[in-house]
């Protein structure tokens, strides 16, 4: 699945999923950055425990997206050596 970020460096995650993690407006991520990956972890404050229904969910959203990533260009990869992302 390919998103696209904004003129103002913002990006949506997806409502497929953003459903299937339970994702609300306002929620806080944290974010990792290495190398040629962003991570982002959705912080909350009490333990999610998932539904098997849930994580049949996410494990089919995982298997249909995969193969579908975009490699990051050069440009991308030269503005994160220089810490511009």
């Amino acid at each position: 699945m390919a998103i696209t970020m904004t003129a103002k460096h913002q990006i949506t995650i997806p409502k497929r999923i953003a459903d299937a993690l339970g994702l609300r407006k306002g929620v806080l991520f944290d974010i990792t950055v290495s190398r040629d990956k962003i991570e982002l972890t959705p912080l909350e404050t009490i333990e999610r425990v998932f539904t098997e229904e849930e994580y049949k969910k996410m494990d089919l959203l995982s298997r249909e997206e995969k193969g579908k990533e975009m490699r990051p260009t050069k440009k991308f990869i030269n503005n994160l050596k220089k810490g511009r992302v």
